[in-house]
């Protein structure tokens, strides 16, 4: 587990909640590169090197900050993080550096376009079902229906354990519910699978001994992006940027078949996580199984006929 040290919690602290996350996981991405590159065992020690180095005449730099941010960025794209990715977490180390008053360009370290050229797949309720067909992965299968099903980022699918949904799933209550808060905003929210998530699940599951804090998907999030773009590649041949068919698309295409059916679209901004306007808030509350009442409405526009 990498462990953050003084400096890098205080400057954390000093962040919003939803930028805090992401440039903690970014930090905590440089400095296992930062160490495994046996630069050094924290992050403090890199901004100790900057500093000297910037101290020494201009023909005895190494230009420190630049060359490790540029090795740091091939790292990342090696890895396979999307470019929004491997920006945001430079980002992360340079408004780390800037918070302690040292200036790191990332001018010359070779970042991703911010503006990467990919598309997302057309997805239909056929296509999604035969895409899901050809993963043979069990709890991959099983996350990324929950993804299309529920409308969730594959963070908050990975975050969720058995404590989460056992009364439901044990009672076989179906659509069952997600009742969380989502990881990036902190937001409030509720989704659902169907039955067909539901079975998935329950594969994914078969075997397993649970306790309350069991992770459902023991798998990464890193592990089922290589797995849809092994499949995307055998499914659609070759295509130019990002995997068209990456998991974040099935969350894209929830919102999209969703809309085709007439949702509501602020239900549907809820059911994703996304916030919303105080009074439509206010408007669209109501308890769970009113929201499960309602989702079952849409199901069917998300549960391919078997």
């Amino acid at each position: 587990m990498v462990i953050l040290d003084e400096s890098t919690r205080e400057f954390l602290d000093a962040l919003a909640p939803g930028t805090r996350k992401v440039y903690k996981a970014g930090l905590a991405a440089f400095l296992t590169f930062y160490e495994k590159a046996g630069y050094g065992k924290s992050l403090s020690n890199f901004l100790d090197s900057v500093e000297a180095d910037m101290r020494l005449p201009r023909r005895q730099r190494k230009r420190v900050a630049r060359n490790v941010l540029k090795e740091f960025v091939r790292h990342c794209k090696a890895q396979g993080f999307e470019p929004k990715t491997v920006r945001a977490y430079t980002s992360a180390v340079q408004s780390y550096a800037g918070y302690y008053e040292i200036k790191v360009s990332t001018r010359y370290v070779d970042l991703p376009s911010s503006n990467p050229v990919s598309k997302k797949f057309p997805w239909t309720l056929e296509k999604v079902a035969e895409f899901m067909e050809m993963i043979e992965h069990p709890t991959i299968k099983a996350v990324g229906v929950a993804i299309f099903q529920s409308g969730l980022g594959i963070g908050d699918v990975l975050a969720q354990t058995y404590g989460d949904i056992k009364y439901e799933f044990e009672e076989g209550i179906v659509p069952l519910c997600f009742d969380l808060a989502r990881i990036k905003t902190d937001v409030p929210y509720m989704s659902f699978i169907s039955k067909w998530g539901v079975d998935t699940l329950r594969e994914n599951l078969k075997g397993r001994t649970l306790h309350l804090d069991s992770p459902l998907y023991l798998i990464s999030a890193r592990s089922v992006e290589i797995c849809f773009q092994d499949v995307a590649r055998e499914w659609l041949g070759e295509y130019e940027g990002q995997n068209p068919c990456r998991p974040h698309s099935l969350r894209a295409a929830f919102r999209t078949l969703l809309g085709d059916a007439k949702a509501d679209r602020d239900v549907v901004e809820f059911w994703m996580g996304h916030l919303l306007p105080e009074q439509n808030r206010v408007y669209h509350s109501r308890s769970r199984d009113g929201w499960r009442a309602l989702y079952m409405q849409y199901e069917k526009f998300l549960t391919p006929v078997v």
